[in-house]
């Protein structure tokens, strides 16, 4: 049984999620973009018919992103406005096309900075999907250089820190093998979507099979989705209760959740004949679920506590 009785009630209104795609359109990414284009008209109806949003509504924004102008790049970051229909987004998507990129490390930074400044509506949940095969610059990979005009101040310290307190959670998904060719990519972007209560999903080469990225796409939002519901549902009772410790915390919310019959999304990665899968289910909820949100409200109070002015708005 739980250890507090004073325990906050689910809740049944609309749920609205806002869903970014901030696409890498640096060289090696043409496949990838054209293959989000021809699946999105069925991903998107996937999503809003598997989503629990109890009425409510779900939008679309496309960014694009390459690398600085020393890079050889001619634009930094492409911006597309929220859209409902999955036609404007393939459309969106076919107007993208993959070049430039210079060295290795790209400009997720100013994409994940895009991002977050999203005119998101202030009832969504909000989520974040990228899709790359390298790190950002100024993570410290061999050999990077971070480009001049990159603001000094934009930092992924910085980014991370607007995701947590703005509640936007990011999942990415990473191209493979070619992001395991870096030194840091895979542990850096492990971290980042952890930190934010996201996933970190491999994804196969997509004329390999094309299906893994479908399934990455909408177990990611439905994943998200639950997340964010449930995080708003128990935040402000893990805060007052977060004397107890975290483990404590996770026991009493599993043990409710569970008794309730609460589901949520579980997405696995598989690595079959030397290439990965990927695919979603709905399953009982599960302690990892919970540990995830429980980790990172107790993270953000603390560190909200010890360091006020990195919350500040940059």
């Amino acid at each position: 049984m739980p250890g507090n009785l004073n325990m906050p009630t689910p809740s049944n209104k609309a749920i609205d999620i806002d869903v970014v795609f901030l696409q890498d359109c640096t060289e090696s990414q043409q496949p990838y973009i054209d293959t989000v284009r021809k699946y999105v008209k069925d991903a998107i109806p996937m999503i809003k018919s598997q989503a629990d949003l109890k009425g409510g509504s779900a939008r679309y924004r496309l960014i694009g992103f390459r690398d600085h102008k020393e890079q050889g790049c001619d634009w930094l970051v492409k911006l597309h406005d929220f859209t409902t229909d999955p036609s404007v987004l393939a459309n969106q998507l076919e107007a993208l096309i993959a070049s430039g990129g210079g060295d290795g490390p790209e400009a997720q930074i100013d994409g994940l900075d895009a991002a977050r400044r999203s005119p998101w509506r202030q009832t969504a949940k909000k989520i974040v999907i990228l899709m790359t095969d390298s790190p950002p610059h100024g993570i410290g990979e061999p050999g990077d250089s971070v480009p001049v005009d990159h603001p000094e101040a934009l930092t992924h310290e910085i980014i991370l820190k607007s995701y947590n307190k703005n509640d936007i959670q990011l999942s990415v998904l990473a191209c493979v093998p070619e992001i395991t060719y870096y030194e840091k990519a895979e542990q850096f972007y492990q971290d980042l979507t952890q930190k934010t209560s996201g996933l970190y999903v491999p994804l196969p080469e997509p004329h390999i099979n094309p299906e893994p990225m479908k399934r990455a796409i909408v177990g990611c939002v439905l994943h998200s989705t639950n997340s964010l519901r449930t995080t708003d549902r128990w935040e402000e009772w893990i805060k007052d209760q977060s004397d107890r410790g975290h483990d404590a915390i996770v026991n009493d919310i599993h043990s409710k959740l569970t008794q309730e019959g609460e589901t949520c999304h579980k997405v696995s990665c598989t690595e079959h004949r030397g290439t990965n899968d990927v695919h979603y289910k709905l399953t009982d909820v599960n302690r990892d679920f919970v540990d995830a949100i429980v980790g990172k409200t107790l993270r953000l109070k603390t560190d909200m506590k010890a360091n006020p002015h990195m919350y500040d708005e940059h």
